[in-house]
C-alpha cells in the first residue's frame, strides 16, 4: 500500500511518532512531506532546519522498518504532490484533518479519485492535552508529553 503523510516535525515528538509509526504499519511504500523552511516562516516557535529535520523522521522511521521504501517529499505548499500523484492513504492528525479533506477537493476536481484519509488521535501529555511542537517550544512539556517543571 502507498501511503502519505506530511508535517514540519520539529521538534519530532510523540504524536508525529504515532502518525509515523501507523503509516509504516500500513505501507508497502511510504511517502514523508516533510515541509521545507520557507514554508515554516511565520511559526510561532523556532523550527530545526529541513535536513535535521528529514533526518530525525527517518531514523525513527528505520526503528520501525528498516527494510521499507521511503522518499521525502520536501512540501513547498500545503499539497505537495497529494493532489497529483495516486496514493491508497494519506495520514493525518485531528489538527491536519481539514487540510486532507481540501486535498480530495482539488483531486475530484482534477479528475482523480480522493484519497483514503486516517485520522490518528491526538498523542496526550500527562495533563490531558495534546501533545504539540509550540508546547514543547513553550516549555509546558517535552517530546513525550511529560509536563516540564
Amino acid at each position: 500500500m502507498r501511503v502519505v503523510l506530511g508535517g514540519t516535525f520539529s521538534p519530532l515528538h510523540d504524536g508525529h511518532r504515532a502518525l509515523l509509526r501507523y503509516a509504516t504499519s500500513q505501507a508497502t511504500e511510504l511517502v514523508i512531506g516533510v515541509t521545507v523552511n520557507s514554508m515554516v516562516k511565520g511559526k510561532q516557535h523556532p523550527i530545526a532546519p529541513f535536513a535535521e529535520r528529514v533526518e530525525g523522521v527517518l531514523d525513527f522511521v528505520r526503528t520501525l522498518t528498516p527494510d521499507l521504501p521511503v522518499t521525502i517529499a520536501p512540501l513547498h505548499d500545503t499539497y505537495g504532490h497529494t493532489v497529483s500523484e495516486d496514493y491508497d492513504l494519506l495520514v493525518v492528525s485531528p489538527e491536519t484533518l481539514v487540510g486532507a479533506q481540501r486535498i480530495n477537493i482539488k483531486r475530484r476536481e482534477a479528475g482523480k479519485p480522493p484519497l483514503r484519509i486516517a485520522e490518528i488521535a491526538w498523542v496526550l501529555a500527562e495533563d490531558g492535552h495534546p501533545i504539540s511542537s509550540t508546547r514543547i517550544w513553550a516549555g509546558e512539556i517535552d517530546e513525550y508529553g511529560h509536563l516540564v517543571s
